[in-house]
């Protein structure tokens, strides 16, 4: 039996996402592909690295993918979650996947080849993505999830100037189950004596009841981690 020589590809993959509060959903950032293999589908932005490519490190790729015009936005925050590989996810080869998940700042504008998918169609198979790319959105979404009850990582889905009520309204699309207004305004006052939240001394309409204090996220703060779950 001759040993045949098989290419391998590693590739970073990314899920941008962000919060629809008209829908209260999760969605995630795709585009088409131009390319074989799965030419006309929509995938998760994602490059090729080897030692033909410039880069010399995985933030380095991550970089060049997230200046490219598969994402081509500015994000908030962004984070590695896992890497997977076998010999069947990719049909050209056998391969491997860094991916990450991130959050785009406030106001970003989509190019023709990009659109965002509800997180829940992705998650209950409504949409078909190609490569492992449902199975990739899976384990971020239980990342995210998972942080959500711990830290205050919603936080960076929503403008950086906030109300309580919307912070509540983060935490619970994220959850999937109502979070009570007590629990969330224990956290604030945590994350203001620890420096994390600032006061902008401005107050903000809600859909119903009195103006609420608005809050603002430090600048460069990393998120913040709390001593107990988020209470129901």
């Amino acid at each position: 039996m001759t040993n045949q020589h098989r290419d391998y590809l590693h590739t970073i993959d990314v899920a941008v996402l962000r919060l629809n509060f008209e829908v209260s959903q999760v969605e995630v950032l795709v585009h088409k592909r131009l390319n074989d293999p799965f030419a006309g589908s929509l995938a998760l932005p994602g490059l090729v690295v080897s030692g033909s490519t410039v880069d010399t490190s995985l933030p380095g790729a991550v970089k060049r993918l997230m200046d490219s015009d598969k994402v081509g936005m500015a994000t908030r925050f962004i984070e590695q979650v896992g890497t997977v590989g076998d010999a069947y996810r990719d049909p050209r080869a056998w391969s491997s996947s860094t991916y990450y998940l991130a959050f785009p700042e406030e106001h970003v504008e989509l190019s023709d080849d990009q659109m965002w998918l509800s997180m829940n169609g992705i998650l209950s198979g409504a949409y078909k993505l190609p490569f492992d790319h449902n199975t990739l959105c899976e384990d971020i979404f239980k990342r995210l999830e998972s942080k959500a009850r711990y830290s205050s990582i919603p936080l960076y889905m929503i403008g950086r100037d906030f109300t309580v009520g919307e912070a509540v309204a983060a935490f619970s699309i994220v959850l999937s189950r109502p979070v009570q207004k007590s629990s969330m305004r224990k956290r604030i006052v945590k994350m203001l004596e620890d420096g994390y939240l600032v006061e902008t001394g401005e107050k903000r309409s809600g859909s119903s009841g009195p103006k609420s204090e608005v809050y603002r996220l430090v600048n460069g703060a990393e998120p913040y981690i709390f001593d107990s779950s988020l209470e129901r």
